[in-house]
């Protein structure tokens, strides 16, 4: 069980950052009262370049490949752009349901 435990860790670890991630975008949305898909794009990129930026501060570029800083900086950009249109395209109609059901 520890070695299983041992194996999944790095894959919950990357879900629970992809989960956090939208957390944050559908917080930002919220709290500035935006709806639809462009604001959840734009708020995406915002918070993308705010965690670019703090991992760059924080790690540096030491030993890091440009080739590989490249590939990894489109997916993640990529990522977050595609998590900020799904979250800006639910952004209300989940919760609005909800409440209209009591």
């Amino acid at each position: 069980m520890r070695q299983i435990v041992w194996w999944l860790a790095p894959h919950v670890l990357s879900a629970a950052a992809c989960l956090l991630f939208a957390y944050g975008v559908a917080w930002l949305l919220a709290c500035r009262k935006r709806k639809g898909i462009g604001q959840g794009i734009l708020t995406s990129i915002f918070l993308w370049f705010a965690v670019a930026a703090a991992s760059l501060a924080a790690t540096g570029l030491a030993g890091v490949s440009g080739d590989l800083l490249r590939i990894e900086a489109v997916y993640t950009f990529v990522a977050s752009v595609v998590v900020g249109a799904v979250i800006g395209g639910l952004s209300g109609k989940l919760v609005e349901r909800a409440f209209e059901a009591r």
